[in-house]
């Protein structure tokens, strides 16, 4: 009859001790730790990885921290944000906030507005990967209010509640005036950053991504609409152009895309449209015309440089104008001008000018 070999192999040194298992915790800790009965290559082994792991801690810890807390503080601020959306307004703070003004608040930004005289608007970009109306607010993929001080680098990492934060607010661009005349800036500028968690303006940078990436015009499809409004009116935008732009000499031409905030006439206006679309990688069925306003939307771009800008620029709905757009028109630019260091990086098509401008810029001919 054939003996029945059971499994014969030596225990590992240390692991069971007067014939009984260790418990979990320590077996753990003997396998991070040098112990005895170990090997010289045990020892060298668990020795290397301990000196890897401290160096981690050490040098990278505080990175991780830094993403661990800001996730907390952006949940945090989604809900103490989430209370504002739903406004319980009485007639004493409606009086108040509206008193001496040439048009009255919209009910909805009375609360936060009292809480933060900051604040001067409110940006979201429905999601229309179904068939919505455009306004349809209850899908999106972004919502903040928008904020303005005196000094652009506050809100860069500054929360609603003055509290700091890595991740900051969406801000406008401290030049523009906001008055409570209805009159929108010629070019609002508002900025955000490209935050990891896909915060703030991170779903900005994925228009250029879709290019960047290969996705073509996916993504622009599914989010051609912004509303962004004041504290006094409602207002849609058409987005016409996606840009990537250098902030720094080094890497070549500097396009000054946010010192623009007003045009002096129709020749400024159509100079900088032309600039902005011979840039864009993306061309879309939305005309432009001299006396549209502008709504450019600006965050950081990594690949290449800390240097890069990834702009979505889109125009105001023009009154009686209807929200739809064509979103089948839209198409890839392959010969948009880049910057010197891009053109070195990826190559260069541009050959001149190719946006068809005698069709989508209505106001040209005038000239």
């Amino acid at each position: 009859m054939a003996t029945i070999a059971y499994n014969t192999r030596p225990r590992p040194a240390g692991i069971y001790i007067n014939g009984k298992k260790r418990s979990g915790f320590t077996r753990f800790i003997m396998r991070l730790f040098p112990w005895k009965g170990d090997s010289v290559f045990e020892i060298v082994r668990k020795t290397i990885f301990l000196i890897a792991l401290i160096a981690l801690i050490y040098f990278g810890g505080g990175e991780l921290f830094i993403f661990g807390n800001d996730l907390y503080q952006q949940y945090k601020i989604d809900q103490k944000l989430s209370g504002f959306w739903n406004p319980n307004i009485s007639e004493e703070m409606r009086e108040q906030a509206n008193q001496g003004r040439q048009l009255p608040m919209l009910d909805e930004y009375i609360e936060h507005w009292s809480f933060n005289n900051d604040l001067i608007g409110h940006i979201l970009i429905p999601d229309m990967t179904s068939t919505l109306p455009y306004t349809d607010h209850n899908r999106h993929i972004m919502n903040y209010l928008v904020y303005q001080t005196t000094d652009n680098e506050y809100y860069l990492n500054h929360n609603f509640d003055g509290s700091r934060s890595a991740g900051g607010s969406i801000f406008a661009d401290r030049r523009h005036n906001f008055a409570d005349d209805g009159i929108l800036p010629g070019n609002t500028v508002l900025y955000g950053h490209n935050i990891y968690t896909g915060n703030m303006f991170a779903k900005v940078a994925d228009y250029y991504k879709a290019y960047y990436y290969g996705n073509g015009t996916s993504y622009y499809q599914r989010h051609p609409i912004v509303h962004f409004n004041t504290l006094y009116e409602r207002h849609d935008w058409k987005i016409f152009a996606v840009v990537l732009f250098n902030t720094d000499e080094r890497y070549g031409e500097v396009y000054n895309y946010h010192t623009v905030h007003e045009f002096r006439d129709a020749d400024h206006f159509h100079t900088y449209i032309l600039d902005i679309m011979d840039r864009s990688v993306l061309f879309t069925d939305v005309n432009l015309q001299y006396g549209d306003h502008i709504l450019t939307l600006s965050t950081c771009f990594w690949p290449q440089t800390e240097a890069e800008r990834a702009v979505v620029f889109a125009r105001r709905v023009r009154d009686g104008e209807s929200l739809f757009v064509d979103v089948e028109k839209a198409e890839i630019n392959k010969k948009f001008l880049p910057y010197e260091l891009q053109a070195r990086a990826y190559g260069s098509n541009w050959t001149g000018r190719v946006w068809d401008y005698e069709t989508y810029l209505l106001s040209y001919e005038e000239e």
